[in-house]
């Protein structure tokens, strides 16, 4: 006896649940903004991009990278129907971090990644000579709407 098995993957990216999904994002942004290490404009930004690769289904994970790439935030996304937690927003305590903590923002790309993609992150004036951490997570938290979602984790070492 013999059969054949397809396997075939749809994805649940639409813009409602990008929207949905990243108003929690962006509460981590505004963290940020609040605690005086980014400004507004930064986080709007970030939002704009990070919804636009979300939308063009190109992005796997995207950082938040603080203290000079020594510790941050990792958020992946999950656009397969696989996640359905769905947790509340923030949660961190940017006011605990130096006051002169650089933050920088590296987004990880799938290699099948149009150039057209690239030419537009080039126009929004986004580097591409970005590391992703390489540190341990911990501290997940899932965001989703409908299944769409992102998970994020702290990576290494905080301060205490």
């Amino acid at each position: 006896m013999s059969y054949t098995a397809t396997a075939t993957a749809t994805s649940t990216i639409t813009e409602a649940r990008v929207r949905a999904v990243m108003q929690k994002v962006r509460v981590t942004f505004t963290g940020l903004v609040i605690a005086g290490l980014i400004t507004e404009e930064r986080a709007a930004k970030w939002t704009t991009v990070l919804s636009y690769l979300q939308l063009e289904g190109v992005i796997e994970y995207f950082e938040i990278q603080l203290g000079g790439r020594q510790y941050g935030l990792r958020f992946t996304i999950f656009d397969d129907g696989s996640i359905q937690q769905d947790a509340k927003a923030g949660g961190i305590d940017f006011h605990a971090l130096p006051k002169n903590t650089s933050v920088g923002m590296y987004t990880h790309t799938r290699a099948n990644t149009p150039q057209y993609v690239y030419d537009e992150l080039k126009k929004w004036g986004w580097g591409f000579n970005g590391h992703r951490l390489e540190a341990s997570t911990a501290n997940s938290r899932g965001f989703s709407k409908d299944g769409y979602g992102i998970v994020r984790e702290t990576l290494g070492e905080w301060p205490k």
